[in-house]
């Protein structure tokens, strides 16, 4: 039987039989996919939000055909932008389990990369991205200091969690270069 579903490509990992991607899927959570050819093209890349059908045998969930829905261009065409939504896509598939439906962290996820993918001004992007991680982390159940910076609040969902967020320090690094350019600019 054939199952349809929307989701956000999270993680894509080449294998024997084809490429395991890793999908947030809004009725099922984080959920992991056999693609069975080889990928040519971008179309099943990480960030996408696609469209899909499934198969489903005994042991894996195969997707049968595909469509992209949003690529998210402008995300992919600004490094600040890249590094952002790697971090989320990091740090979804670092602290939710598989197959356990996430409606309302999925619609915030997806309304931030719409949000992300159309703004310009990276003052309120960062302002933005903050909400987003504190609303990821109630969501999660947990509460977190809102007077800490970005990156503390990282470091305590990686402590909650018991996870490591590879891209942390990239953010540090990203949003000291951002706020130091806006610097210059306003002189």
């Amino acid at each position: 039987m054939y199952k349809y579903s929307t989701g956000i490509i999270i993680e894509k990992t080449k294998i024997l039989k084809g490429n395991l991607l890793y999908i947030f899927c809004k009725n099922s959570g984080l959920t992991k996919f056999i693609y069975p050819y080889k990928i040519k093209n971008l179309k099943l890349d990480t960030l996408n939000l696609i469209s899909f059908q499934t198969k489903t045998n005994k042991e894996y969930s195969f997707i049968k055909q595909y469509t992209v829905i949003n690529y998210f261009e402008n995300i992919r065409s600004s490094f600040y932008k890249k590094i952002l939504s790697q971090i989320i896509l990091e740090i979804i598939r670092k602290t939710l389990p598989e197959n356990h439906r996430e409606n309302q962290i999925f619609k915030l996820t997806l309304s931030f990369l719409n949000y992300l993918d159309k703004s310009n001004n990276h003052n309120q992007i960062e302002k933005n991205f903050e909400k987003f991680i504190n609303a990821f982390i109630q969501m999660l159940g947990y509460q977190i200091d809102e007077n800490l910076t970005i990156t503390e609040k990282i470091q305590k969902l990686e402590i909650l969690t018991n996870v490591d967020i590879n891209s942390k320090s990239l953010l540090e690094d990203t949003l000291r270069e951002v706020r130091n350019h806006a610097i210059r600019s306003n002189r």
